[in-house]
């Protein structure tokens, strides 16, 4: 029998906690991070943090966890990547 990381399913999770932030596990890739949007990989899910303020506290790659800090509005999950910019509103 084989044990290969790489072969391993990953399932995304979001934890929200008032006192440290919301916590993201599963992140294979942080896509973009701004104060108001934070997108991430996870697996072949697209995480994505909306808010106010929000700042990285611990990124951990080898445990695949992601820790933010600010105001959270919403987290949502998609199986790809929106583009939201002028072009993708012509082009749909």
């Amino acid at each position: 029998m084989q044990n290969n990381e790489n072969s391993k399913k990953i399932y995304p999770s979001a934890q929200l906690d008032f006192s440290t932030g919301i916590t993201l596990n599963g992140i294979t890739e942080i896509v973009s991070s701004s104060d108001k949007t934070f997108v991430a990989r996870a697996g072949e899910e697209v995480l994505t943090v909306q808010g106010e303020r929000l700042r990285p506290k611990l990124i951990d790659i080898e445990k695949n966890t992601a820790v933010l800090g600010g105001r959270i509005y919403a987290v949502s999950s998609s199986k790809q990547l929106t583009p939201k910019g002028f072009f993708a509103k012509i082009f749909k």
